[in-house]
């Protein structure tokens, strides 16, 4: 009787063995050399996961690996585990999927690798219109949440595919609904649509989808065509320490994008990024020459906009700061309650004329269809040194502030205010315009009521016919606001005219003192 027991009892610590083996690859498990990913791979690996491999997958870049990853993903939901690890290699996604996507994604289950150098998800070619990698099925699982995807690189393949010429929607993942998802140290290639897209759905009632708490960080975005990252129907995302660039970027590196009145967009940051553009070129779509000049950042609130052309109080609240910029800009259409600061930019002189979806402002605060309420939003700390358009530009804003920005060698004015009241104070710009050109440090346009324009400096490096600025502080056109302009305390070096130019129709409205020669 006691060797049964004995027997019964071994027989049953090999099969449990056996099964947490099927959990937990003795052979493989997760390397954790890279410093980036050294303490989440760790915490995941003092736990459990599912290893991809123990259902099938080869990693070998030939073998359809499909139905082994949606495989793992079963297993560690059904298990309880946080994760599928991807040992090195190349997994190929064979199958077409549908509409929404190939790979539908697990609730709770995220995924790892050791490094997206050498673990990586690809499409195999030979397609047309390709569906995205991953994406969220809307009615079996409404909600995604709670899962980290990190230390892989995710390849849509787009070299080796064929497009109808409007055709933009593979991306590597699509998330619609959900909360407390990270995405970090991985890598995003070669997707005829968005690396990463959060919301876009379009609701008949207020936030009947939305993702919350969204990190982006540490990774790479590199021939894009659409977003490297859009951040639609979501409240309080970080996208930083991230790096974008090459071809690609129809819309922009990350686009804050608000679609309808049924969607919240509030709370997002993006910071500490570079945004090169030196390396690739925009797309074909763009028309006009072709040119690597193409949006960083860009928000807005685009299709219907608001109800009654009256801004509410669900999109906004951003924050973009401390970014590297080459050949790019930053843009906000129709959003309130914005900061950008700390930025810089570095535009070397392009041909933009007919190029879609860009603006010759380095900075564009704007809003072309008068809507009402468009208020807060400040451009502070920004050194700008483009060769494109202006270095900051307003249009139809109420309540803004531009401080302390350094702007330098743009062709046309430094900053220009249209239509805008707010605060321009402590801006130092340096040779705006050209021999043939000349153009102002600020320039002032339109209705506005309480402009305070301050302790700003105009400066030409140069003398005599060189001098490329006419004034620090330009008022071009008259202004019917009920209170005038306050200009106090300008000053200008080598300027071709002057310091400060009233609108000859309206002599002495303006309450200048003050402004004088550094």
């Amino acid at each position: 009787m006691r060797k049964i027991f004995i027997f019964l009892a071994a027989l049953c610590f090999f099969s449990c063995k056996k099964e947490a083996n099927s959990l937990n690859s003795t052979n493989e498990t997760p390397k954790l050399s890279d410093s980036l990913t050294f303490n989440s791979l760790a915490a995941s690996a003092s736990t459990s996961y599912v290893n991809v491999k123990n259902y099938g997958a080869k990693g070998d870049g030939t073998t359809d690996d499909t139905k082994a990853i949606v495989a793992a993903l079963a297993a560690a939901k059904k298990a309880g585990v946080h994760s599928v690890y991807f040992p090195d290699g190349s997994y190929m996604i064979g199958q077409t999927g549908d509409g929404g996507g190939v790979i539908r994604l697990v609730d709770g289950v995220g995924m790892m690798g050791n490094s997206p150098a050498t673990c990586h998800i690809k499409l195999t070619g030979g397609r047309h219109n390709p569906n995205p990698i991953f994406c969220q099925d809307y009615v079996n699982t409404p909600s995604v949440s709670n899962l980290v995807i990190q230390g892989i690189d995710f390849n849509g393949n787009s070299a080796l595919q064929t497009f109808d010429s409007s055709y933009q929607y593979c991306a590597a993942f699509n998330f619609h609904n959900g909360k407390n998802i990270e995405v970090k140290n991985c890598k995003f290639q070669s997707f005829r649509g968005d690396g990463l897209l959060f919301g876009d759905v379009f609701e008949p009632s207020l936030n009947a989808r939305i993702v919350t708490n969204v990190d982006v960080h540490d990774c790479e975005f590199y021939n894009i065509y659409r977003e490297g990252t859009m951040f639609c129907a979501v409240n309080d995302a970080t996208f930083y320490n991230n790096n974008v660039h090459g071809d690609g970027y129809l819309v922009g590196g990350v686009d804050i994008e608000r679609h309808s009145v049924n969607e919240t967009v509030l709370n997002v940051s993006v910071y500490n990024n570079t945004f090169n553009f030196t390396d690739g070129y925009g797309p074909v779509e763009r028309g006009g020459p072709k040119v690597r000049y193409r949006r960083a950042v860009t928000m807005g609130f685009f299709y219907n906009g608001y109800k009654n052309g009256v801004a509410d109080s669900l999109s906004g609240h951003y924050k973009i700061y401390n970014n590297k910029i080459y050949q790019g800009q930053i843009d906000c259409w129709g959003m309130l309650n914005v900061s950008i600061s700390g930025n810089s930019f570095k535009n070397s002189y392009e041909n933009i004329t007919g190029v879609g979806y860009v603006t010759a402002p380095a900075i564009n605060i704007s809003d072309n269809v008068a809507t009402k309420g468009l208020i807060n939003v400040f451009a502070d700390n920004n050194t700008i040194n483009s060769g494109i358009g202006n270095g900051i530009a307003f249009k139809n804003y109420a309540k803004v502030t531009a401080n302390a920005n350094k702007i330098t060698g743009t062709p046309l004015d430094g900053i220009t205010v249209l239509g805008t009241s707010g605060c321009f104070y402590g801006n130092t710009i340096t040779n705006a315009g050209s021999v043939s050109q000349p153009r102002s440090g600020i320039l002032i346009n339109g209705n506005a009521s309480g402009l305070y324009v301050s302790t700003n400096e105009g400066i030409n490096t140069t003398s005599g016919t060189s001098r490329t600025m006419d004034y620090v502080i330009k008022i071009a056109s008259a202004n019917n606001g009920a209170v005038a302009p306050q200009v106090l305390n300008n000053k200008g070096k080598n300027m071709l005219k002057g310091i400060i130019s009233e609108y000859y129709y309206q002599p002495n409205y303006v309450l200048a003192a003050n402004n004088s020669a550094l």
